[in-house]
């Protein structure tokens, strides 16, 4: 294995690492796939213009967000996009404390649309959805 001279949590690498880890959810409140499938079909929908908002009541918190081909055709663009959207899913589970499954799909309208209408709409969602309970 490769050793490093200088301690790994050093130089640019480390600022690469602490970006995707600030983006990202921690594992313990992501989604397994059998999970997802299961919270997916039976949780509530909320519509709005550039994604929908999939809740399910829960004990803890978990979050998902899903940015399918019809959005976006290349990867790059797609998890470009999730990750833009992810902290607003992380500030709204530090904020405000609440349980539940919250799984944003974005819709082919998303991509035409600048970054922060699609983060203040997710924010409204989320909202809603919490109200709704």
């Amino acid at each position: 294995m490769y050793r490093y001279k200088k301690a790994p949590t050093t130089g640019w690498c480390f600022f690469v690492l602490a970006l995707v880890w600030w983006r990202m959810l921690p594992k313990r409140q992501r989604l397994s796939t059998a999970e997802f499938n299961e919270y997916f079909t039976r949780g509530q929908r909320l519509q709005g213009r550039y994604c929908t908002l999939v809740y399910t009541p829960h004990t803890r918190f978990h979050g998902a967000v899903v940015v399918g081909k019809k959005v976006y055709k290349r990867a790059v663009d797609r998890n470009r996009l999730r990750r833009r959207l992810y902290p607003v899913l992380r500030a709204f589970a530090e904020r405000t404390n609440q349980t539940g499954v919250f799984q944003c799909l974005t819709k082919p309208a998303a991509a035409a649309t600048p970054i922060g209408d699609i983060r203040d709409e997710l924010r409204g969602l989320l909202a809603r959805a919490t109200e709704a309970r």
